[in-house]
């Protein structure tokens, strides 16, 4: 048994790697989206913005980390000594094989239901989209008609209207009167944003209220006046509390303004770079049209200097007297071009004259009269050669005929049937004959030998 611990089996043996895997697996999925509560100690920031340090109680102390973009998004500093509230999940660092606490949200222990609700809605309102940056608008150029919910008689509004004041700024302010603390406040400051934004004659819309406590400036973390913010139709800027304050509506808002002063600074600011643009406008509009009437007025002197040299009347002069002798060439041209084409003329009418079509007709009429009698001549003699051929032909051919034989006393024999008797062998195998002459026909007897 004693063998067997001092030397156990292969398979038994756990590398540490091996070891602190299995236990990471033990710890993170059994310790997830905790909350611990204990007190801050050995805090220590990194220039990467990672915060490090222990949360301690009287028994115990963990090791904890907030990593730089889960700390820029708190609402307050992490101290030595302070007492929190930690959101997060234990994890195992293997290469030192400890656990230590990943933090996601830190509430302060007074503070801590407030907190932790206010997380809540950040967290769901930021799922719904309600913060992306692709839904902002940007602030408009020269903003003139300022619409301010906020308590007509709170500093905010004074700090607010002096800064403008001070900034010479040149547009109208209305005030929309709203409380901004207490029960219910939310809902009047909701209710005078949507009047701003349904009258749309404001470029901008402002809200406002002066610092406080995390119970005091509640009514602007309250989930029906971050709606109303996000759909409000004009570009909305959130400024409430101080600095270090941070509320839903700033993350709801447009442009969020870190006090009411700065709001002032912000708007006045706009006029202010929108006036300077003016004024540079006008110079370069100025400096333009100075400079485009000095170039106007070289080039003018310019072409004074070149008409000079040109001197336009002595070359209109010079032009005139060239087309007075191109005006005498032309006029002694056509003189001389009419006269050859009258000779033209002449020439051919007489031409003309002489082929004139009843003179050609003349002629050929008279040609055509001869032809007719020399085809006449020609016909009666062709006619009367063709005649003597004729009657020459004729009487060869009667002279050749079987009519003229059979009067020099040829017969043609006949069987009875009228076949023509071509030998003696076949004339013997008939018994009667017919002799054919010139002037009839001879019945005739045969005579068969022996």
């Amino acid at each position: 048994m004693l063998d067997n611990l001092i030397s156990p089996a292969s398979e038994q043996v756990l590398k540490v790697t091996e070891l602190t895997r299995q236990i990471k697996a033990q710890l993170e999925g059994c310790f997830t989206q905790i909350w611990v509560q204990g007190e801050v100690s050995n805090l220590r920031r990194q220039s990467s913005g990672h915060v490090y340090f222990s949360l301690k109680d009287a028994g115990s102390q963990l090791p904890c980390v907030l990593f730089s973009r889960d700390a820029a998004q708190q609402g307050f500093q992490l101290e030595d000594g302070m007492e929190v509230l930690l959101f997060g999940s234990l994890s195992v660092y293997a290469p030192h094989g400890r656990y230590q606490l990943i933090a996601k949200v830190t509430v302060q222990s007074g503070q801590g239901r407030l907190q932790m609700e206010f997380e809540r809605l950040k967290q769901k309102l930021a799922a719904e989209g309600l913060f992306e940056k692709e839904r902002k608008r940007s602030l408009p150029a020269l903003p003139m008609r300022i619409a301010v919910v906020t308590s007509p008689t709170g500093a905010a509004l004074q700090d607010f209207l002096r800064i403008l004041r001070r900034r010479n700024y040149k547009g109208e302010v209305v005030i929309f009167p709203a409380r901004v603390q207490g029960k219910g406040a939310e809902k009047e400051v909701a209710a005078m944003l949507e009047y701003a934004g349904a009258s749309q004659n404001f470029d901008i819309v402002v809200i406002t209220r002066g610092g406080g406590s995390i119970e005091d400036l509640w009514a602007f973390n309250e989930e029906v006046l971050a709606r109303a913010v996000a759909a409000c139709p004009l570009p909305v800027i959130s400024a409430v509390g101080h600095e270090i304050d941070t509320v839903l509506t700033d993350y709801a808002a447009d442009q969020r303004a870190e006090t009411p002063s700065a709001a002032a600074e912000l708007i006045s600011s706009l006029m202010i770079e929108a006036e300077q643009r003016l004024e540079q406008a006008e110079s370069n509009l100025l400096y333009w049209i100075e400079t485009g009437i000095a170039k106007r007025r070289q080039s003018l002197s310019a072409l004074q200097s070149k008409m000079h040299i040109i001197a336009p009347e002595r070359q209109v002069e010079m032009l005139g007297m060239k087309l007075d002798d191109l005006e005498n060439h032309l006029s002694q041209t056509l003189q001389t071009r009419l006269h050859r084409e009258r000779t033209k003329l002449a020439q051919h009418s007489q031409s003309l004259a002489e082929h004139h079509p009843r003179i050609k007709i003349s002629l050929a009429h008279q040609a055509l009269e001869n032809l007719e009698q020399r085809f006449n001549r020609a016909t009666r003699v062709d006619i009367h050669t063709k005649s003597e051929h004729l009657l020459h032909l004729h009487k060869r051919l009667d002279n050749s005929s079987l009519n003229a034989t059979m009067r020099r006393g040829f017969a043609v024999l006949k069987s009875t049937d009228g076949a023509i008797i071509s030998s003696a062998q076949i004339g013997q195998n008939e018994d009667q004959l017919t002799a054919q002459l010139n002037d009839g026909e001879i019945a005739l007897k045969v005579l068969k030998s022996g």
